[in-house]
Order: C-alpha cells, then sequence, then structure tokens
C-alpha cells in the first residue's frame, strides 16, 4: 500500500502518468509488452502491394511467415511497415492480432540429483563397468541432499548418460529446484567490530538514535554534514543496527554504482547476512530476484542507485541518502523525472521510516530546508585518521615508517585526528606570463616529483574525456561538429576518432579541413587523454590508471580501476567526476585540480555550487589515511568565490553567498522551478511551439496574478541541436508547479521537468 500511495504522489508531483510511476516500483521483466502479430491471409500475393513498404512486408511474410511487431522492426529497418500493414488489412490482405506479451522475467530453476534412500547399491552396479558411476554414488552419499547436476559433472567427470542408468535403476532420483541469482553469493566478508564514537559522532549519534525509536510519532529526518574523512559512515552502520535490533529493513543510497562494492564492503563486514544490491547493472534476473526477496522480507539490507529506493522492503525503518548532493540522484529520463532526495522523504512519510541525507557539500535545497527546520542539521567538522590499532596495521600493510596525526581533547584516547589537507590555487595567467605552457602548473609538478619520489600516490582531476574539446582549422576557423548535434566533436587521440559525446557520432580524425581543405588542423581544449599522455612524458616511470566513461563501461570495469589503485598497483589515477565521490584511498597524498573552470563557466546557476562541490570532493581524497596531504588547484578564476571557499574547506561561507545570490534572482532553494523543453526535427516548428507554450503560460500567470517574472523565455536550449533535433525551453518559477501546470494545455512533445538538476 505504501508503494502504491508513493507512486500517486510521484504522478502528481511529477505530472507523470500513473502507470510510469508505479512501474518504478517493478524489476525490469515483469509487465509483459503489448505487441501484435501479422500474418498474410490465404490467397495473398506480392501483386497486391501497391508501395515499396507494402511491398517489403509482404516479401517477409511469405520468406518467414507470421511475424511480430518487435521482428518486423528488426528485420525491415528504415521500413514504415506499420502504416503499411494497417492499409493491407483493412484490404484483407493481412491479419493483425494485438497480443500481450508474457514477462521475461521468471524464477530460476537448477535439475539436481539425489541418492535414494535405502537403495541397493552394490546390485544397481552389477554390469557397470565405468568408474563414474561409484563416483557419482560416493559424492552423492556424502552430499546427503539433492545436488545441482552440472555440480555433480564437475565433481566425478560423469555425463548425463551414466546418471540417467542410474535412475533407470532406481539408485537416484532427478528433481528440480529455484534458486536465488545474487550477485553477492560466494564472496566472502571478514566481519569487523564497531569502533569507539569520537566526540563529534557521539554528539550526531545520540541524536540519530532518538530519531530511530519506534515509539515516536515522527520519526526523524536529519542531514548530516561532515567533512570528508568524518566518519558518516560509521553514522550509517550504526543506524543499521539500531532498526535491525528493533526487527525493520534499511535502504542505503549511494550516487553511483562504481561505488557499490565499496559500499557493499563495509555494510556486509559488519551485517554479514541478509544483504542484497539492487542496481542497473546486474542482470534483470539477478534484479527480479532481488527485488522478490525484499518483497518477501529475506533481506534486511538493500544497497543501490537511485533505484534501490523503490525496494519493496515490508517493514522500511531507514533510508540513508550517501553523497546526497549529487545531481545522479535526479531520474532526467525517461519518466517520471523525479529526485530520490524528495521521494525518500515522502516514502519515508508514508512509512514510518528514519531519513538521514550525508553529504561534505550539503545541496543547497536540503541546507536551507535544514535552516527552516524541516530537517535536524548535525555536524561533523574534523576529519577522523582512525583508531591507534587500525593506523599499526595499515602502517605494517603499506611499510610506512612514520605516521603524522593528532589527539584532540574531549575525544576517546584511541582515536587519532588530521586537519583537512591545505589546498594551493595556482593562477593559471600567472603561470603563462611566466613561461609555463605546460597543462601542469609549477607547483603542481614540484608536489607530483615528491609524492611520486617517495612512493606515495597522486589523483588528477579534469572533468572532461578526450584528448581535445575541438578541433579547429587554422587557416579559416572551422570548427569541426557533430552533424546530428551542432556540437562541437571531441578529438579522442588513441582511437584517431572524433566523437560527439551526446549522440555517440563518431568519425576518423580528418586530414585536411572539410570546409577550404587546408592541412593546418589543429587540436584545442583538453580532456584525460591528453592529461594521462602528458603524464607519461614528464613522468615516465609512473604508472597511470584512467577512469572516466571511456575506460570504464561496466560495473566490473569500475570495480577492477578502484582495486587495482587502492591497493597500491599504480601510482596516479587520472579521472572525471567518478573519483570525486566518496573514495578511501589511503596511500594518495596529493590531488591536483588540472582545470576548476570546466563547470564553472555553464550557463546554469547551479554552477558555482557544482563548482565548490566538485572541488571540495575531490580535494577531500587527499590525506585520508596514514599520511598528510596537499591539494592543488588550477585556475583561471583564482578569485572566484566558489574557488575560494573550496580552497579553504569554507562551506558555511560559500553557502551565505551563494544563497544571497539565489534569493536576489528568485532561483531554488527560495522558488520552485519547472523546466519545459520542445524537441523536434524542425528548428521552425521547434521555435513556434515554444513560443506558443510561452504565451499560454504567461495567461495563466495572469490569472493567477503572478508577475510575468517568473516566466524566462523561450529561448534555444544551451546544447540547441542534440541527434537532429532542435531544442527549446522556458523555464517557470512557481510555489506550487504541479497544480499550475495541470490547468494549461500541454502539447504531445513537450518534456516537463519539475525541480531540474540542470537548465543546459
Amino acid at each position: 500500500p505504501d508503494q502504491i500511495a508513493l507512486a500517486g504522489w510521484i504522478s502528481d508531483e511529477y505530472l507523470a502518468p500513473l502507470h510510469e510511476s508505479l512501474s518504478l516500483m517493478l524489476p525490469p521483466g515483469v509487465v509483459g509488452y503489448a505487441d501484435v502479430l501479422i500474418s498474410l491471409n490465404p490467397g495473398a500475393t506480392a501483386a497486391a502491394a501497391n508501395t515499396e513498404a507494402q511491398a517489403a512486408l509482404l516479401a517477409h511474410l511469405q520468406r518467414r511467415g507470421p511475424q511480430r511487431g518487435a521482428q518486423l522492426s528488426a528485420s525491415l529497418r528504415g521500413t514504415d511497415w506499420r502504416p503499411a500493414a494497417e492499409q493491407l488489412a483493412r484490404r484483407g490482405v493481412v491479419s493483425r492480432r494485438s497480443f500481450l506479451a508474457p514477462p521475461r522475467a521468471r524464477p530460476k530453476r537448477i535439475h539436481t540429483a539425489q541418492l535414494v534412500p535405502d537403495a541397493d547399491v552394490e546390485a544397481a552396479l552389477q554390469g557397470l563397468r565405468s568408474e563414474a558411476y561409484r563416483a557419482v554414488i560416493t559424492f552423492l552419499r556424502a552430499e546427503g541432499e539433492p545436488v545441482d547436476i552440472s555440480w555433480v559433472y564437475a565433481e566425478t567427470g560423469c555425463k548425463r548418460y551414466h546418471l540417467n542408468k542410474l535412475a533407470e535403476r532406481g539408485v537416484i532420483a532427478f528433481g528440480a529446484e529455484e534458486v536465488w541469482r545474487d550477485p553477492l553469493a560466494g564472496r566472502v566478508f571478514v566481519p569487523t567490530e564497531p569502533p569507539p564514537l569520537t566526540s563529534d559522532q557521539q554528539v550526531v549519534w545520540d541524536r540519530v538514535r532518538e530519531g530511530l525509536d519506534p515509539g515516536l510519532s515522527e520519526p526523524g529526518a536529519f542531514l548530516v554534514h561532515g567533512v570528508t574523512g568524518s566518519g558518516k559512515t560509521e553514522i550509517y552502520l550504526r543506524a543499521v543496527a539500531e532498526v535491525l535490533a528493533h526487527g525493520r529493513q534499511a535502504l542505503i543510497l549511494i550516487p553511483e554504482i562504481a561505488l557499490t562494492p565499496q559500499t557493499v564492503t563495509r555494510f556486509a563486514a559488519r551485517f554479514p547476512e541478509r544483504i542484497g544490491v539492487l542496481h542497473s547493472a546486474l542482470t534483470e534476473g539477478e534484479r527480479y530476484d532481488a527485488w522478490r526477496r525484499a518483497r518477501s522480507g529475506l533481506l534486511d539490507i538493500v544497497i543501490g542507485p537511485r533505484s534501490a529506493l523503490f525496494a519493496p522492503l515490508p517493514s522500511l525503518g531507514l533510508i540513508v541518502l550517501d553523497e546526497e548532493h549529487d545531481s545522479s540522484y535526479k531520474q532526467t529520463a525517461p519518466r517520471p523525472r523525479y529526485h530520490a532526495r524528495d521521494v525518500a522523504l515522502q516514502r519515508a512519510r508514508l512509512t514510518g521510516a528514519t531519513v538521514i541525507l550525508g553529504s561534505a557539500t550539503p545541496c543547497l535545497e536540503s541546507f536551507y530546508s535544514a535552516r527552516r527546520g524541516e530537517l535536524t542539521l548535525l555536524e561533523m567538522p574534523r576529519r577522523i585518521m582512525g583508531h591507534v590499532r587500525r593506523l599499526h596495521d595499515l602502517q605494517a600493510r603499506y611499510h610506512v615508517p612514520q605516521v603524522r596525526y593528532s589527539t584532540l581533547r574531549g575525544g576517546p584516547p584511541q582515536s587519532r585526528y588530521r586537519s583537512l589537507p591545505p589546498v594551493q590555487i595556482v593562477d593559471l595567467r600567472a603561470e603563462l606570463r611566466a613561461g609555463n605552457r605546460s597543462i601542469f602548473s609549477r607547483a603542481l609538478q614540484r608536489a607530483m616529483d615528491t609524492a611520486l619520489g617517495q612512493r606515495e600516490q597522486v589523483i588528477l582531476f579534469l572533468n572532461r574525456r578526450g584528448t581535445a574539446t575541438f578541433v579547429l582549422c587554422r587557416d579559416c576557423g572551422h570548427v569541426l561538429r557533430c552533424p546530428r548535434c551542432d556540437i562541437p566533436l571531441t578529438h579522442h587521440g588513441r582511437s584517431a576518432q572524433l566523437t560527439c559525446h551526446h549522440c555517440g557520432y563518431h568519425t576518423q580524425e580528418p586530414k585536411r579541413c572539410p570546409n577550404c581543405g587546408s592541412a593546418r588542423i589543429r587540436y584545442f581544449g583538453l580532456g584525460t587523454e591528453q592529461v594521462e599522455t602528458t603524464v607519461r612524458d614528464r613522468w615516465p616511470d609512473a604508472r597511470i590508471i584512467r577512469w572516466d566513461r571511456d575506460t570504464a563501461r561496466s560495473q566490473e570495469a569500475h570495480a577492477d580501476i578502484l582495486h587495482r589503485f587502492a591497493g597500491g598497483q599504480a601510482d596516479v589515477l587520472i579521472g572525471t567526476q567518478m573519483v570525486a565521490k566518496g573514495l578511501d584511498l589511503p596511500l594518495v597524498t596529493v590531488v591536483g585540480v588540472v582545470s576548476a573552470d570546466t563547470v564553472l563557466n555553464l550557463p546554469d546557476f547551479r554552477s558555482a555550487e557544482r563548482t565548490f562541490q566538485l572541488l571540495a570532493q575531490v580535494a577531500g581524497r587527499a590525506g585520508r589515511g596514514l599520511l598528510s596531504g596537499q591539494v592543488v588547484v588550477q585556475t583561471y578564476h583564482p578569485d572566484h568565490y566558489s574557488i575560494v571557499a573550496a580552497s579553504a574547506h569554507d562551506y558555511a561561507g560559500f553557502a551565505v553567498k551563494e544563497l544571497a545570490f539565489r534569493r536576489e534572482l528568485g532561483y531554488p532553494p527560495y522558488r520552485r522551478m519547472t523546466r519545459l523543453v520542445y524537441e523536434d526535427t524542425s528548428p521552425s516548428r521547434a521555435r513556434r511551439e515554444a513560443t506558443a507554450m510561452a504565451q499560454n503560460l504567461r495567461q495563466a500567470l495572469t490569472k493567477w496574478s503572478l508577475p510575468s517574472t517568473d516566466l524566462i523565455g523561450p529561448a534555444p536550449c544551451f546544447f540547441a541541436r542534440v541527434r537532429d533535433r532542435y531544442r527549446w525551453h522556458v523555464l517557470l518559477r512557481h510555489p506550487r508547479p504541479s497544480e499550475f501546470l495541470r490547468n494549461v494545455p500541454i502539447s504531445p512533445g513537450w518534456r516537463v521537468d519539475v525541480d531540474p538538476s540542470s537548465v543546459l
């Protein structure tokens, strides 16, 4: 019932059809899909075709017989067969029958073999010469229960023939069993004990534990603002233990699938039983079984990204959103375009669960809600290095002779603290004036020289893939653009290709300008591939790993990169924003931000906030382990308040300045915003539709006695053409956007995004 109520709330809040909101609650493959079966009527021939599409359809049906719609779409690519089928059906040439295909997901069953009790084994073996028969019986007798037949084959070397013969003689019996497809099956987790809490943790935990009391009429909703390395995860672990003790379950949400292995290891070490994962990188069968286990009450803890929020736990007591500021919690496509943070708070209200939002850089909406009393703000301002025993173990493992730490008053005697790493801002304009044209400033080069010389690790962060961000002809100024998106193509040096990072279009790098024929083609801008090449040239002995979407496309690839770097198998990790998300890497002493300006200059009102969050988060990767750290931030805007605040680890100072800016311009969190986007293959039609929508919205605002300034646009989107579709948008400010927009006619083709995470 709470999931049905939640789906209704999502449908109302985000203007999505109810069936789409309900589908969030189900695993993939459960809902059957509607299709159509097309077959030739008796006596029909290809001569009945009046168009090329009809001729192609009839010829295909004559060759293959009756076909489903999905089969025709795959076989007749480029042919508009649907209207052709309708025309032929009206003339009686073909028959059309709609049907609902059965669900793809179903339980997994295995075939088993079991020794029949009291069977006369010796009599059955008479005349059977192969040793495989006796090996099978010996193995099944030792097992004492039904065994997967594939396991019998592997352990005894027998074949199906041998098993059939023993079954004929009444020695073994075949059967079938349902088994769970569990991605964690076979993994061994080393149990750990809860460490003593620091004074900061104790204060936070006391407040959280009060909010977990099942007798409360209104459970707690907390925003834990703790600096990187302050020990927020331990608060989550204790909160989970508390709800489990009361017979309830917990949801742990993380922003990226790449963080799943690290998070599972931490929670499974404390709670080794009844833990499950749920995310899109699992197979359809694994997600189906995880959903069924959760629904049956066989899982106490479910871990995953935003989709895991809808796991059907029957007695939900806790929802944790780690790194709650991350934009990955916003669903952008397909509908419904919900935000997991707001949905989590609503699900908690419906189920009586407690919510913990945690971050070192909370989003301003959450921080503002805490200031208004809607969330309880709990702060952990000091970084925990660890406890003495753990530090000694790490020293021995990594052969570190000396550890720098401090003991603070008021904390447990075994706890060790460390201040956040110093951050040096480097003005790249000054580097150019000094004659340094390298992508690395002199300060960053010195820091890397020292770290690599001492066998320490370095992280280099750049939020842009590729070798060069655009390709330009120096003679005519022509910039090579995607033919479908009108966006500059990114050069990837290793593959010698130009790629569009929006639609996937790619082509070989040109030898001459396609506009004027000049050979003076140059590559400008910077991406992670170019950073990797430059590091190899400057530090040839360094072992390098690059972590971006080009090198890690699967969960296994993400986990392998993280495992190799955390295990000391590489010296330098070069990556995009994935390296800024919640990683605990004990040997990293230097973090270099190659360019802090990639997000700052985007025309989005959240650009300053995103810049601050990225810099503060990536800076937090330094000095988290045995050794102290330092951060070097390279920028052309050294005086910008987001960069200055991030370098000082000053969230409060940044929030004051940014909130003042938002209030003055009427942006969230002070006003809610909705973005309406229209796409069309015709640029004139897209503009005409956007203009008409803006006019309708202005008239509606007048009826509500609201100012016309609450509407921004219409205007072309920042990415004005994507996949050959022209994009226009309108921004609406309204305290109750869903209620307002229900009374405005919205024609098909419009995409409505309530509380958008980006206006690009």
